[in-house]
């Protein structure tokens, strides 16, 4: 089931989205028991869609992890919080659509409305979630965002669950992001290991969890599969707030890596509808 828990008249813009998932059977992978869409000026295609718990950071179906950054603050138990700024000329809609067996939320949307006005600012935020398991060995990396321009990337998060016991997971490369391809003044960003791309060194093994303004490693534990040593689930996350990435044409992000479960929150702005 579908259900629409806001619908707003712009212009506007929505400064921060409260949500508290309760799944009545608190089954593995809650927090994937919801979709979280929303839609801008009457769009057909979402410009927000992703697993609701994955929307807000918590990756891998956990419940809940703390996290204390700009943009994703993450609470006990279940307690999402957003505060990327949502500008919309017409319209927007908030929707959940609720696993078969059912979903209790609790979500408040705060948002500024300005009447008799325009809306001027033709970007409008995205944000879209992927996931591959497994993903493709060495050579091939994980696709996170492919997008048209203008715009700009804000940040993501990105979770991997070892699978590949050939490596460690950070050894698969890091953050490789292309700008405007070919265009006049083509770009791009090479990470070297994983863990560098979250401000953390020696990753790859052990690491403690942390939670920062900008970038952190909120979540790290080892699950005994029966391999020779326990495989690490970890998750990160960075927002190029300071060090603003900006394109024209278009961006495609990727990011190193084995063939290991990942999956991927990607958060940007652009004009124009987004593509699926």
């Amino acid at each position: 089931e579908r259900a629409t828990v806001a619908e707003l008249e712009g212009a506007g813009c929505i400064r921060h989205i409260f949500l508290v998932l309760n799944h009545p059977h608190r089954t593995p992978a809650s927090s994937r028991k919801a979709i979280l869409r929303i839609y801008f000026d009457d769009e057909p295609v979402p410009y927000v869609e992703a697993p609701a718990g994955d929307f807000f950071g918590v990756m891998h179906g956990e419940g809940y992890y703390d996290i204390n950054s700009k943009y994703l603050s993450v609470k006990a138990w279940n307690g999402y919080n957003c505060y990327f700024p949502m500008p919309f000329a017409r319209s927007a809609r908030v929707e959940l659509e609720a696993a078969p067996e059912g979903t209790v939320a609790y979500l408040q949307v705060d948002w500024h409305r300005f009447p008799d006005q325009s809306m001027t600012e033709e970007r409008r935020f995205c944000a879209r979630w992927r996931r591959e398991m497994p993903a493709s060995a060495d050579g091939d990396d994980f696709l996170i965002l492919d997008a048209d321009g203008p715009g700009q990337l804000l940040g993501f998060v990105y979770g991997v669950r070892l699978l590949d016991d050939s490596n460690r997971w950070s050894h698969g490369g890091a953050d490789n992001i292309y700008i405007d391809g070919a265009g006049r003044y083509p770009a791009f960003i090479r990470g070297i290991g994983g863990e560098d791309c979250f401000g953390a060194g020696y990753g790859g093994n052990l690491h403690p969890v942390d939670s920062h303004l900008y970038e952190g490693m909120p979540f790290y534990t080892h699950d005994d599969q029966g391999l020779s040593r326990p495989a690490p689930r970890v998750v990160g996350y960075r927002f190029y707030d300071q060090d603003s990435i900006q394109y024209e044409e278009s961006i495609q992000f990727r990011f190193g890596c084995m063939a290991n479960d990942i999956c991927s929150t990607v958060y940007w702005y652009q004009e124009g509808a987004v593509r699926p």
